[in-house]
């Protein structure tokens, strides 16, 4: 099991110190428009209706919810053929792929045993799950929610299971009050932050539950970070929710704005957590039936995004470094100062099932469509072969038929 996979998490903790607000550079520039895109896929499914964007790139929620079948047995063979084979890959901008640069270089140099094909197609995360279900994509890294909402989509035509987070909790409560050390500082305060109707309001308002002060702060929320942004700059001690990467963009422009509080970890601390759910901002979703056919291919992918998290996570100037050249993000150095804030790991198996059903259980109860309408059966959570992510995938043995699979 790797490090990531685990459940370790760089840079949890207080995040302190200042910064000297500069001139608007180009490379500053690009930097918010890569930190804006990827603020507005952490607010996915923030515009109307939860789950309205996707809901209609896909044809609309249909009557039925899911397709619930029993779970695979975990001691098995892996179904499908292991022969190499080409797998493609969706990925977007900012976080969610920010950690995968170690397995995106191997795949272009053509050093693992099947072929990634990989797209990174910006911040339109309703498009890439449009196309995932037109069958041009077998694997793709989504908004957390969404792989729920295709799943309870009966119009669609793609089968879907999770096959990992790629990244826990991306909000950070910032302001430059020093009074402000604690979540339980924010009673009696107005909080400005962005994704209303989304994962990250859901996110917020879990966490105000369960610590108790839901009824003691006043979320205010706005369209876009830039906003927010200007309400740092111009409200003295205002406090605000962003997610990373814009965190570390907004310490650019605003002098002495300090992260005290992690919505990650106080996620994690809440009395009402009994589940060993946790704070989940992106997943990576497959085919099922791709997953059915070349199993094998899945798990050296899980395999290579493990252990490129772990790279990053030990040598986070190294994996910066290569963010413009990926195409993963826009600005090598915003990257750098916030891969330690993103949560990056890669959780697989029963610690996801557990992650991710509790964050989708919570979130459900304050709306339901925000993951289509249902909770996801036990067949949306792929539990690979007992032992398999530990194995040289040239060693598996395949053959599994997709009817023997399920007990």
């Amino acid at each position: 099991m790797t490090r990531s996979d685990a459940g370790a998490v760089a840079g949890i903790g207080q995040r302190t110190g200042s910064a000297a607000r500069g001139p608007v550079t180009r490379r500053r520039f690009i930097a918010a428009m890569g930190a804006l895109g990827a603020a507005s896929v952490l607010a996915a499914c923030a515009a109307g209706e939860p789950g309205a964007q996707v809901a209609a790139a896909e044809g609309g929620f249909g009557g039925a919810l899911g397709s619930s079948k029993p779970q695979r047995a975990r001691e098995r063979a892996v179904m499908g053929s292991t022969e190499a084979t080409t797998v493609r890959v969706g990925l977007i901008l900012g976080p969610p792929s920010m950690g995968l640069s170690r397995m995106l270089l191997a795949a272009r140099a053509g050093e693992t045993h099947n072929s990634f094909d990989v797209e990174i197609v910006g911040v339109d995360f309703a498009a890439l799950a449009a196309r995932f279900n037109q069958g041009d994509f077998d694997i793709v890294t989504l908004p957390s929610n969404i792989g729920a909402v295709l799943y309870n989509n009966a119009d669609i035509n793609t089968e879907v299971e999770v096959v990992s987070v790629g990244n826990l909790g991306v909000l950070y409560g910032v302001t430059t009050d020093p009074s402000v050390t604690t979540i339980a500082d924010l009673a009696g305060r107005t909080v400005y932050s962005i994704g209303q109707n989304g994962t990250p309001e859901y996110t917020i308002a879990t966490v105000l539950d369960g610590t108790g002060l839901s009824e003691s702060v006043d979320m205010a929320y706005r369209a876009t970070p830039f906003e927010v942004l200007n309400l740092l700059q111009n409200e003295p001690n205002a406090i605000a929710v962003l997610p990373q990467p814009f965190v570390e963009l907004a310490r650019t422009m605003v002098p002495g704005l300090t992260a005290p509080v992690d919505f990650t970890d106080e996620w994690d601390r809440m009395p009402t957590n009994t589940s060993k759910s946790q704070a989940v901002t992106t997943h990576t979703i497959v085919n099922r039936a791709f997953l059915e056919q070349h199993e094998a291919a899945v798990i050296e992918y899980l395999q290579l995004a493990g252990a490129s998290v772990d790279f990053t996570l030990d040598n986070i100037q190294e994996a910066a470094a290569v963010q413009e050249e990926l195409g993963t993000f826009l600005n090598n150095d915003v990257a750098a100062a916030a891969m330690p804030f993103c949560s990056l790991v890669n959780l697989t198996g029963e610690v996801m099932r557990d992650s991710l059903s509790g964050f989708l259980a919570a979130i459900h109860s304050q709306n339901p469509r925000s993951i289509g309408g249902a909770l996801p059966g036990d067949d949306f959570y792929y539990l690979p072969p007992l032992g398999a992510l530990d194995v040289d995938v040239r060693e598996l043995t395949g053959g599994l038929a997709p009817a023997e699979r399920r007990v």
